[in-house]
Formats: structure tokens, sequence, C-alpha cells
């Protein structure tokens, strides 16, 4: 397997550090742009951003300060990776996530684990997300793993053998691209080539930069021009990986300057609420006065309840303030979150949504009928969605679809290849025109955009000699798809759809900027939560194991030296990290907010155990720093799905009443009743949605013993 971590020259350049929310990335990249330009020409600028997202806010924002008609040039680390593995003589392909978990399956159930220990863990459900997880994440780091711990010795070979099957094959795994490009940056005349033009480089959240991306940038600038703007206390990837703040790792550098900016905490007046918030929750300082913003805290029962809530909120913001779905973003920890079950309760009550760490097929009913015609095609007894299963949900989407079309379908696929069996089921099904018709545009762009992923997947599967194309074969690629996210530890490539509210983990919005952020779940079991590593190691075990690739072993000093917040507890020194680290996942999230902030609680955990929720520690102290938060309290209606359940409750409630109340001679209120049925009544006068008032015919019929038949 290559390694991009050996050898590589000094990073040369300058270092300007900024403290957390100086004025926002904009201001401090548009002065530093300037400075290049004018001494090396615009054309002759790359700037470097680490995270993928936001690029084109702060493309923007440049270009609008420079004036001119040239845009910056502006590209995500891993981006620039990627097009340096294509300068390579013969370039392998790059799998997409999706088509790479395909082949690691495949490889995986050819494998005969020699340790005990994975022997018992390969039994286990998660075994193969749990084996995926490791090789992204060892593979990512580009460093060899030296352990003498067998089953961690094994996993480390097993992810060197599937990584030259690949090379063998000429495929390239997408944790790769950045240990590939450092190599392949060694190399002075390909280094000559991607660095045509680029006479300075602009390195943007510096902060954020782990060895192996240190490594890449050391390489490529290498004679060349270098400012790295990096953020004081608010890196959140990297420090999954090291400790320390970017000081530690910038003494190479030949010049480091504090650049000049005011302290959040030394302004007055000019910071709005959540900037004050955020600041506060990064390092335990906040400005002496802060104007503007609201900070507003949803507390309901249940993750459901508060989701839903959640959901009322942003629809209000839109129909009432006017405020676009796509200045809204509903921010979660990280990818063990529930980013999934959020999508699909705000899908439910009508809200566009769009995310980059769930790939949300699995919510999309494009999707899943495209899934289903896969089942039923696959025919298949065991499978999740057994043919009978896939025939129901095929009949519920389209009642006129018969077995003669599936039938050809089917054979189609076998004789023809999966994509264009699927193809012809787009057109034939009336699919396509389906999804055409939608009201919302955002939805279609988004079917349209899930349909054209599947297909990707069946033609890899088609053309790829290494898997079999089968409709069995493609469902399990499917399954897995539905269940793929991608991992905070590692700085893969990004697409974040541009419609929609943004419902992600902290790491993908950072630096972004919302009119209105929902903070979900700031209790205190993910508000710190314990760090959540991997399901094949238990955490005290990685404890004692330092070879393993994610930060494991952090001493107290460590736990002083990474966050400014960090206290003298006693607490063992990996919880107190992880929780500093949680803590200042919250500030970047709060971070994002530029006018409202809101904080989502809940104080049962689904199902009823019994056991009680707190608010975050953090939020708590957030009280006690800026007083008490307003809760937010509303009964009014504004999404079609509180619509439907309100509609649909209370009718079944108001005439329960009625109905006992000549039994238990016990009083009812008929001018409630009265006034509660004007508002279901107003609702039915008012864009319903679709079947709500045959929904309610239905109830009232059944209510009064009629049964209806249809």
């Amino acid at each position: 397997m290559t390694y991009g971590l050996d050898d590589r020259p000094s990073l040369r350049g300058n270092l300007r550090l900024v403290p957390f929310l100086g004025d926002g990335l904009a201001a401090h990249v548009v002065p530093a742009y300037r400075g290049l330009i004018e001494e090396h020409g615009q054309s002759n600028v790359l700037v470097l951003k680490r995270f993928p997202t936001g690029v084109d806010e702060i493309a923007n924002a440049v270009g609008e300060s420079i004036g001119g008609i040239e845009q910056p040039r502006i590209r995500g680390l891993s981006a620039h990776a990627r097009d340096t593995i294509a300068e390579l003589p013969s370039p392998p392909r790059l799998l997409t996530p999706s088509e790479q978990g395909l082949l690691l399956g495949q490889y995986l159930a050819e494998h005969e684990w020699e340790t005990p220990y994975l022997q018992r863990a390969a039994r286990q459900e998660s075994f193969e997300s749990d084996v995926g997880r490791f090789v992204a994440e060892a593979t990512w780091q580009g460093g060899e793993i030296e352990t003498d711990e067998p089953a961690l010795a094994e996993l480390t070979a097993f992810n060197d053998g599937f990584h030259e099957w690949l090379g063998e094959n000429g495929l390239l795994d997408p944790s790769a691209v950045l240990s590939n490009a450092a190599v392949a940056l060694a190399d002075a005349d390909r280094r000559a080539r991607v660095r045509r033009g680029v006479d300075a480089v602009l390195v943007l959240e510096f902060e954020e930069f782990t060895p192996i991306d240190r490594a890449y940038l050391a390489r490529l600038t290498e004679g060349v021009d270098l400012v790295c703007i990096a953020e004081r206390n608010s890196a959140i990837q990297r420090t999954w990986n090291e400790p320390g703040t970017i000081d530690d790792y910038a003494t190479e550098l030949t010049s480091v300057a504090e650049h000049e900016t005011q302290q959040p905490s030394d302004r007055n007046g000019d910071v709005p609420l959540p900037a004050a918030c955020a600041s506060f929750l990064a390092s335990d300082h906040s400005p002496t006065t802060a104007e503007g913003g609201s900070l507003t805290v949803i507390d309901e029962e249940t993750f459901t309840a508060q989701v839903r809530t959640v959901a009322e909120e942003i629809e209000r913001l839109h129909r009432v303030e006017g405020v676009p779905y796509s200045e809204c973003a509903v921010v979660l920890r990280d990818s063990n979150a529930p980013v999934g079950d959020a999508l699909r309760i705000l899908r439910t009550a009508g809200i566009p949504t769009a995310s980059a760490t769930v790939g949300g097929l699995i919510h999309d009913p494009t999707a899943r009928e495209l899934y289903a015609v896969v089942c039923w095609c696959s025919d298949d007894e065991e499978r999740e969605w057994s043919p009978t299963r896939a025939r129901s949900v095929l009949a519920a989407r389209s009642p006129t679809i018969g077995d003669e079309l599936l039938e050809r379908i089917r054979h189609a696929g076998d004789a023809d290849g999966l994509e264009a069996a699927l193809q012809t089921w787009l057109l034939e099904s009336g699919l396509k025109q389906r999804i055409a018709e939608l009201d919302s545009s955002v939805d279609a762009k988004t079917q349209f955009r899930h349909v054209s992923d599947v297909l990707q997947l069946a033609r890899f599967v088609d053309e790829s000699p290494l898997v079999d194309a089968s409709w069995s074969v493609f469902a399990r690629a499917l399954e897995r798809e539905f269940q793929h996210t991608t991992s905070d530890k590692i700085a893969t490539e990004l697409e974040v759809p541009e419609d929609g509210v943004l419902v992600d983990a902290v790491r993908v919005a950072k630096d972004l900027s919302r009119e209105a952020v929902f903070l979900l779940d700031v209790v205190d079991e993910e508000f710190p939560a314990d760090p959540q590593f991997n399901a094949l190691f238990p955490t005290p075990h990685l404890e004692e194991l330092p070879g393993y690739p994610a930060f494991t072993a952090p001493s107290p000093e460590d736990v002083h030296e990474t966050f400014e917040t960090a206290g003298s507890d006693g607490r063992r020194p990996l919880k107190a990290y992880y929780a500093e680290l949680s803590r200042r996942m919250l500030a970047v999230g709060a971070r994002t907010a530029s006018d409202r902030l809101y904080f989502g609680t809940y104080t049962e955990t689904e199902g009823g155990t019994g056991s009680r929720l707190q608010p975050s520690r953090f939020l708590t102290a957030v009280e006690e720093e800026f007083g008490e938060l307003d809760r937010r309290e509303s009964d009014e209606i504004h999404t079609h799905g509180e619509a439907v359940s309100f509609a649909l409750t209370r009718t079944e409630d108001a005439l329960e009443e009625i109905r006992l109340a000549g039994v238990t001679d016990d009083p009812i209120d008929i001018d409630e009743i009265e006034r509660e049925f004007g508002v279901i009544q107003s609702l039915l006068a008012n864009d319903p949605p679709d079947g709500l008032q045959r929904a309610i015919e239905s109830r009232t019929d059944f209510a009064e013993g009629v049964v209806r038949r249809e």
C-alpha cells in the first residue's frame, strides 16, 4: 500500500492565526488574497480549502471585494488531489464510495480470518460496516500502522491486501486519494505539470490539516509562495487524529504572525447573540455586550417531537417571515448522530432537505421504488424485502403496473444489463414522468439525482469484472448505499446539495452561514458524548492501543493543550478530551447561525424506557452566561405533516368524547370542540395535503359505524 508521509519536504511560508469568530473566514481571506494577487497576478494564485463546503460562498465574497471579472481559483483539498492523480501516466479509476463498499464486501466475503478475536467478531451483523470504517480511516491517514496487537495487525494486513487487489485492477479507493497524490508529487516533472501557472498558494482552514494533508501541501508548494490561514479553537476533524493546537505543527513555517484583528471578547455591541454564544462555547469568553439575533430553546418530550417542532418552526419562518429553506440548517453532532432519522421526520413533514453525510436514498420514494424492482427481480426470499413485499410497494406506488412489465425488466437485466433494464423501467412505468410532475422543484431535482446515483451503481456492476452482474449482487450494493454515512475522521470530497434545508453533521456546516440554525439533541448524552471509534474494539482496549488510526490515548496535558475550555475535574483523559471536543463542535455549529440560533432538547428516550435526559451542561453554561433563553411556545400549525396529525387525532378524540358523554355523564366543552373543528375546516379549505379530507371523512364514518370499502 502507498504511504504518502514518507520523506516529505518542510512547509515553507507564512501562517496567519485568527481568533475564533474574528470577522468570519471571508474577511481574513480578502486581505491575504489581495496581497498575493498584487505580487503574482490573480490567475497565478491558487486557493485551497480543507473542507469542500462553502467554496462558492468564499469565491463570491472574495470576488465582490476585489472587483474584476475573473473569479478566484478555489478548490477543495481532496478535489485538487484528484486532479493530481489524473496527471499520472495511467491514472487509476477512482471509485465512488458505493462502488468501494461493494468491492470491499466482495473481498471481505472471501477472506478467512486467522485471529480468534476477529473470527468471533465476523459473526456480528455490524462486522462489514465496522471493517469498512476501519479501512476508510486507516487508508486516509496514509501512515503505516505499527502494532504488536494481533487483531489490529491482521486488520492492517487485510487493508493492505485489499488496496493491492484494487491496484492490480486499476482502481483507487477514494480514501487513498491524498496519500497517492502526495506520492505522485514527489516526481518533479509531474509536480510542475500539476502546479502549472501557480506562483502562490493561499490555504484556508489550515487548523484542520492532518499529517497527510500537510505532506501533500508541502510537496505541492515546494518553491512557491505559501500563506496559510488558521483559526484558533475551531479544529474539529484534525483533533480526532492528533492533539494540540495548529501552532504545534506550524513550527517549520518560517514566519508565524498573529493576524491583527479584534478578539470577540474585546468588542462591544457589534456581535449578534449567536456569534457571542459560539465564541463563549469555543473559548469560555464572550463579548461584554451582544446585540441582535436570538437564542431559543426547543424543549420536547422525545427526539421525534423535537424534530417535528423544528419542522413547524422552519415552515413558519418560510411562510410567515419569508426565510428561504436554503437559509435554514439542522445540525447534529457528527455522523454517529441520527442524521438519517432527522431527515426522515423533516421530509415526512413536507420540509425539503439536503445532506452530504447521509445520501438520502433510503428515504427517497423513487430510490425505494427502484430498490423494490431490484428485489422483485432478484427473487430472493431471504432478502429484507421479499418479492412479495417488493410487489406490494410497487403496487402502492403505481397500481397500474403489471407482472408482465416486471418480467420483461427481469429478463432485460439478465440479457442487456442492469442499467438498461432500469432505464426501461423509468420510461415504461412512468416513473420519469411522475418525478417531473412533482409540485416541488426541489423534490424533483433530488429524486432525479438519486435516480442518477442508482443508475451509476448499476453501470458499475454491469461493467466490473470483479463482481457478478446479477440482480442479487446489485440489491446488496443498494442496501449498503442505503446505510452509508461518511466518517467524521476523514476528509473525502463531499457534494453538498444547494437546495432545501441542510441537515448534516457539524463538520459539514463548518464555515457556512445560514440565517436560522437548529442544533439538535443538546442533551447531556450527546453534548458531551462518549467517543465512538469502532465497535471492533472496546474503548478501554483502544486506550491501550496507540497504533489504532485515531487519537485514543490522550494525556492530561493533551487535554489542556488542545482545548482552552478544559477544566480540572478529575475525569479520565480520554473522556475529558472528547467532552471538550463535543463542546467545540457545539461552538462551530452555533457559529453557522447569522441571526437565529435554536437549541433542541428532549427529556425521554424513544420507546418509553423511563430514563430522563437533562439539557446539556454546555447549554446550562450558556444560560448562566447570557441569562435564561427564550422557549419556543406556539400551537400554530404550518407543515402538512402536523396538519394531518392534528386533524385526524383531534377528530377521533372529539368524536370519542361525544360518544362517551352519554354513557359516563361527564360534561364536555362543546365550544372548545367547535373551535377545533373550525381549525380543521380551515385546514381543509387551505391547500390540504393529499387525501386528508377523505381520511377525516373515513374516521367520522367509522365512528358512526359506517365502513367504507373502496
